[in-house]
C-alpha cells in the first residue's frame, strides 16, 4: 500500500552570512555532559580537529559576506592545538564569541588571552557554560567538580576584563526570570556585576547524550508552515549563520552531525536555503529566539 506523505518543510532562506561558526573538533571535550547533543567525550580518539589551513581558507572566501561576527565552538574549543592562533586571526576580521566550559581557562590562559586581545580593535567574548546556580544541580548534568572549576574560570576571566557571557541549558524547564535570578546572585557572590546580555538561557536540545538520560523528541515535534505563521523566523540561527566543520558547511550548530543540515562543501558555493525538516528544529520554534548567536 502507497503512503502519502503530507508534511511539507517549512523553509528559511539566509538573506546575508551576518554569523560564521568554526566547530572546531567534532566531538573532543574534557567533560562528559548528559545533555551533550554532540556525545562528547574526554575518551573520544582520532584526529577530529578542524584543520587550520581550512579556517584560513574559510575566511578568505567569508571576505566577501563582510562577516559581522565569529563563533568558535566545539566540543571544548580550547582543546584544539592551534587554539590561539585561530584567535588571533579571526580577530583580524571581526568580533570573537568562544563557547566554552570555562574549566580549562587559569588565570595564565586568562592573562595570555588578555594580551591577544589587546592586539586587535575587535572584542573577544567567551560564552562560559554553566547549567544551574546551585552547584548540586549543575554537577548532575556536568559532571563533579564542575561548578567549581566553570566558576573559576569565569573568575579569571573578570580578572583580565572580559566581559563573559554565561549560557544555561534550561534542562529541568524551571521558570526562565527565577532561573535568572538565581544566576545573578550567584555572579555577584564573585563580584561580577552582571547584566541581562550577560546570561543566555536555551533550551533542551534533545540529541546525543540527551536521549539516553531523558527521552527523544515525539513524532509531532515538528515544524509546519502553519508554524511559520506565528514565528519570526529572522531569529533562527540559520537565517543569519553558516558552520565551517571537518565535513562541510552546515545550516546550524546542532545539525553538524546530521547530513541533512549540510548546505555545501565550502563558502564558494553553499546553499542559502535550510528546511527545518528535522525535530532539532522544533527545538528552536520552541525557544523562539536565538538559540546558539549571542542576543543582540
Amino acid at each position: 500500500m502507497a503512503i502519502q506523505l503530507t508534511f511539507q518543510a517549512p523553509c528559511v532562506e539566509l538573506k546575508n552570512l551576518d554569523n560564521l561558526w568554526f566547530q572546531l573538533s567534532t566531538r573532543s571535550c574534557n567533560l562528559k555532559c548528559k545533555h551533550c547533543y554532540l556525545s562528547c567525550a574526554p575518551t573520544v580518539k582520532g584526529k577530529n580537529f578542524l584543520p587550520f589551513d581550512k579556517i584560513k581558507s574559510a575566511l578568505e572566501e567569508a571576505k566577501k559576506h563582510k562577516i559581522k561576527h565569529i563563533y568558535i565552538n566545539g566540543g571544548e574549543p580550547l582543546l584544539h592545538p592551534d587554539f590561539n592562533n585561530i584567535i588571533r586571526l579571526s580577530l583580524r576580521h571581526t568580533s570573537v564569541t568562544v563557547l566554552t566550559n570555562g574549566t580549562l581557562i587559569n588565570d595564565k590562559k586568562a592573562r595570555f588571552l588578555r594580551q591577544i586581545e589587546n592586539d586587535f580593535d575587535n572584542e573577544l567574548i567567551f560564552r562560559v557554560s554553566l547549567d544551574h546556580y546551585t552547584e548540586e544541580k549543575n554537577d548532575s548534568i556536568r559532571g563533579k567538580g564542575t561548578f567549581k572549576k566553570a566558576l573559576g574560570g569565569i573568575e579569571n576571566l573578570l580578572r583580565y576584563d572580559f566581559n563573559p557571557i554565561i549560557s544555561a541549558v534550561n534542562i529541568w524547564n524551571e521558570d526562565e526570570q527565577e532561573l535568572k535570578s538565581g544566576f545573578m546572585e550567584l555572579l555577584k557572590r564573585i563580584r561580577f556585576e552582571a547584566e541581562d546580555i550577560n546570561l543566555k538561557i536555551i533550551s533542551c536540545m534533545k540529541t546525543g547524550e540527551y536521549t539516553r538520560y531523558f527521552g527523544d523528541y515525539s513524532d509531532n515535534e515538528l515544524i509546519t508552515q502553519k508554524d511559520t505563521e506565528k514565528l519570526d523566523l529572522s531569529c533562527f540561527d540559520c537565517a543569519s549563520s553558516r558552520v565551517v566543520s571537518m565535513n562541510g558547511i552546515y545550516c546550524c550548530p546542532m545539525l553538524v552531525n546530521d547530513p541533512r543540515g549540510k548546505v555545501g562543501n565550502s563558502l564558494e558555493d553553499f546553499s542559502k536555503k535550510t528546511f527545518l525538516e528535522t525535530n532539532m528544529c522544533y527545538t528552536c520554534k520552541r525557544h523562539n529566539s536565538k538559540m546558539f548567536n549571542n542576543n543582540w
